[in-house]
């Protein structure tokens, strides 16, 4: 995707590598997302790059789930392209961590969709609905592993400042209008 775009809300209108306009939208998780995102949190990549590099077990993942769904201080969407027809195509996920006043990041994009942008798009398009929902959060921080260059050049890119801590780089960005 290239950079001709514009964010109203919660969706976003880009224009592809052909020229067509494509919607992306964050949309809250469902219920229906369970297996989804235990695929994606078991991808060799994401696990490399996670703190906890193990594979998760299914019944692991279906406990976290039904616990981080319940969970008003934990926030979580689907990156979605909408065709023309309506037709949602999911391309990654973002959990937000609320704590007081910050909000922890937790992102990943699906391995078919890496090196287009969109991990850093889904980023900015959630800070805008921190900003329209949960006025009290102030800040957003990501914990990047030295060994995840990509992710690291992404929240640069959203105009993250980073800081070394002795086990990863801790992005910081006041979000609050």
């Amino acid at each position: 995707y290239e950079i001709s775009e514009c964010l109203v809300g919660s969706e976003m209108c880009i224009r592809d590598r052909g020229g067509y306009r494509v919607r992306l939208s964050l949309r809250e998780v469902t219920a229906k997302d369970m297996d989804l995102l235990y695929e994606w949190a078991n991808d060799p990549t994401v696990r490399l790059n996670a703190f906890h590099t193990e594979p998760i077990p299914y019944e692991d993942h279906k406990m976290w789930f039904a616990k981080n769904l319940a969970d008003r201080e934990v926030l979580m969407y689907i990156l979605c392209s909408i065709s023309a027809g309506e037709k949602e195509e999911p391309l990654g996920q973002i959990r937000l961590s609320i704590e007081e006043d910050k909000a922890l990041i937790d992102y990943s994009v699906d391995a078919s969709r890496r090196g287009q942008g969109l991990g850093a798009k889904m980023i900015l398009m959630a800070e805008e609905k921190l900003r329209e929902s949960r006025r009290d959060v102030t800040h957003c921080i990501a914990q990047v592993k030295y060994e995840n260059p990509a992710s690291a050049k992404v929240f640069e890119k959203c105009g993250y400042d980073g800081q070394d801590m002795e086990q990863y780089i801790e992005f910081s960005k006041r979000i609050e209008g």
